[in-house]
């Protein structure tokens, strides 16, 4: 009895060994899946993370749009309102106004320098002149120098335009047409 004792102690142990053997296994399979499993959701927390970080930029990317489409409906708004409030007409008489001022200016400027172009040929043409400046090899510059002055009397006493009405402030002598 003693041997077939010992031999059914050597089958329950050999049966406990491979029992003990196959739950070793499978726990460690389920610690190998476990494990698979954590990094899976490691990975999808991650994956989430970003969703949300993505989703709080493009939230903050439609308020800073709405906040442009804001501001150019504003511009928009602006520009034209200043339109309607410079009127064509408004806009056409100031370039006549400019154009009148430029006409009065060069008009001063041609008088002055045919009055110049006059002093200067009667200076050099008349004899009693000639000869002193040849002789003495000096032209008179007083009357050279006085059509500059009369060219800078006609500049400063330009009537100023009135940008109002686009009339002169000073009665006109003669009116061109």
């Amino acid at each position: 009895m003693g041997d077939r004792s010992s031999n059914r102690l050597a089958s329950n142990l050999d049966q406990l060994v491979t029992k003990l053997e196959s739950i070793h296994s499978q726990k460690s399979s389920e610690l190998d899946q476990v494990s698979g499993v954590l990094s899976n959701m490691d990975k999808l927390v991650d994956i989430v993370s970003r969703v949300e970080l993505q989703r709080q930029a493009e939230y903050q990317l439609n308020e800073q749009l709405a906040k442009l489409n804001e501001v150019m409906e504003n511009l928009g708004q602006q520009q034209a309102a200043n339109r309607r409030e410079i009127p064509v007409e408004e806009t056409l008489r100031k370039v006549i106004k400019g154009v009148k001022v430029t006409g009065k200016v060069m008009d001063i400027v041609a008088g002055s320098l045919g009055v110049m172009f006059d002093s200067i040929v009667t200076t050099v043409k008349t004899p009693d002149r000639q000869g002193a400046a040849r002789s003495a090899k000096e032209v008179d510059l007083a009357s050279v120098l006085a059509p500059l002055g009369s060219l800078l009397q006609g500049l400063l006493s330009s009537e100023p335009v009135d940008s109002g009405t686009g009339k002169s402030n000073k009665p006109e002598e003669k009116k061109e047409e």
